[in-house]
């Protein structure tokens, strides 16, 4: 996982290549911690831009509520 908020579009390759460059050496405990950072990165961008737009906050309710609704998930309780 890395994580690519606040890149722009043509700085994606660049920060994958040396995110893997950085990250080839670690020990499995290191790297579950740094994929851990990267998906928590990714989460909060994600949350950050539902928050910011109510359509996409429709949106997601109403995806999750089907998921719920056709037994792919529990729902949230």
């Amino acid at each position: 996982m890395i994580c690519l908020d606040g890149f722009h579009p043509e700085e994606h390759l660049d920060q994958v290549l040396a995110g893997i460059r950085s990250r080839l050496g670690n020990e499995p405990d290191e790297e579950r911690a740094v994929a851990a950072d990267e998906l928590r990165g990714l989460a909060r961008g994600r949350l950050a831009r539902i928050v910011s737009d109510p359509r996409k906050a429709a949106v997601f309710l109403a995806n999750t509520d089907l998921a719920c609704q056709t037994g792919r998930q529990e729902p949230a309780r």
